[in-house]
């Protein structure tokens, strides 16, 4: 627990659902610091907040044990997390029953808002969003037009490629093939065999299975471009295993739910107060840090005029407008619980970093 040190007020709880242990822990940390930067930055308001950390490892049980743990607090107004679609699908019921605000800076997909809990504020871009920016540019832009689809067996594997596949047919491309790989699978020279000749672009919806993927398409001489996910926006699990694949052949594309720090005023200041907390920025720390900046600042208003409550806490996230450091837009919810400033990100890899290339805004 770490609280922020205000001179007087009331205490109320802020969560924060990540996987801080396990495969994910590197970017569930990630997030976690920089909610606790927002949280000790914003302590000199009048309001009193005690962060709440809890590992739900990437996994639906814990993170079902983690909404339990939250909902069943009083003191806990808002969370900020999951980090993983599937933990946040089955733990959102949870929240909208306890009338708990869960702010999502990073979960993607469309089912989360789509299903009618009131408490789900997402702050980043839709899956459904994100599949049709990067499928307009490579069909539009780069003149891709056959697609091989690959997606891993999660929850947000699934809801990429199936994204990706409609968005990517409107476009005017045509899917050749499509395959669904398992979780922690290293062996893919056989699909990299197999790839249909005309294909222009492999398109893999998923995380930690893209470096491998792309490492056996290049050893196999398989040198057409490479597109995915957000997923694959991440140093540690992508870019450093996949080595020089990632600029091998025609190189990749790789979207990102939020601009490259830098892009809007403010962003870069927080990645140097960041990184000399606690080193350098993976991913979504950005993100997170306005996610829950935003949410303090809803916190603060519900205090404004009463002793806060959940119900207080939902009504004033409601109302905000944002101006933030994550989106050039100010962050307004849409009627389902989505940011309408929500942008996509499309970076190249050269010199072995990511560089953004395009920036599809919403509004």
């Amino acid at each position: 627990m770490s609280p922020s040190e205000p001179a007087a007020g009331p205490t109320v709880k802020l969560g924060v659902s990540a996987p801080l242990s396990g495969r994910g822990a590197v970017l569930g940390r990630e997030m976690a610091q920089a909610v606790r930067l927002a949280v000790e930055e914003a302590g000199a308001s009048g309001l009193r907040v005690e962060l709440v950390e809890r590992d739900d490892r990437g996994e639906e049980q814990a993170g079902l044990a983690v909404a339990r743990g939250f909902a069943d607090d009083p003191a806990v107004l808002a969370v900020i997390g999951p980090y993983n679609s599937n933990v946040a699908l089955p733990a959102a019921p949870l929240y909208s029953g306890a009338r708990l605000a869960l702010v999502g800076p990073i979960v993607s997909n469309p089912a989360l808002t789509e299903s009618g809990w009131d408490t789900m504020f997402r702050f980043t871009a839709r899956d459904d969003d994100t599949a049709m920016a990067i499928a307009d540019h490579l069909a539009r832009a780069l003149g891709k037009r056959r697609a091989v689809l690959v997606a891993t067996a999660t929850a947000y594997g699934r809801s990429m490629t199936g994204r990706f596949d409609g968005a990517f047919a409107a476009a005017g491309g045509v899917v050749l093939a499509r395959h669904e790989v398992a979780e922690g699978e290293t062996r893919f020279d056989a699909l990299a065999d197999a790839l249909p000749a005309d294909t222009d672009v492999v398109f893999y919806g998923g995380t930690y299975e893209g470096a491998p993927l792309l490492s056996a398409l290049r050893r196999r001489g398989r040198p057409q471009l490479f597109a995915a996910g957000d997923g694959c926006w991440d140093r540690p699990n992508f870019l450093d295993p996949a080595g020089a694949a990632a600029e091998a052949g025609e190189g990749v594309l790789i979207l990102s739910a939020c601009p490259q720090p830098g892009e809007v005023p403010g962003a870069r200041e927080m990645v140097a107060r960041y990184e000399r907390r606690f080193g350098p920025v993976l991913n979504y720390a950005v993100n997170a840090y306005d996610a829950a900046a935003l949410t303090l600042a809803a916190l603060n208003d519900a205090a404004a005029v009463a002793t806060p409550d959940r119900d207080a806490v939902l009504a004033a996230l409601r109302r905000a407008e944002w101006r933030g450091i994550a989106y050039p837009d100010p962050v307004r919810w849409d009627a389902k619980g989505d940011n309408r400033a929500a942008a996509t990100a499309l970076h190249v890899v050269r010199d072995g970093r990511f560089v953004q290339v395009a920036l599809v805004r919403k509004t």
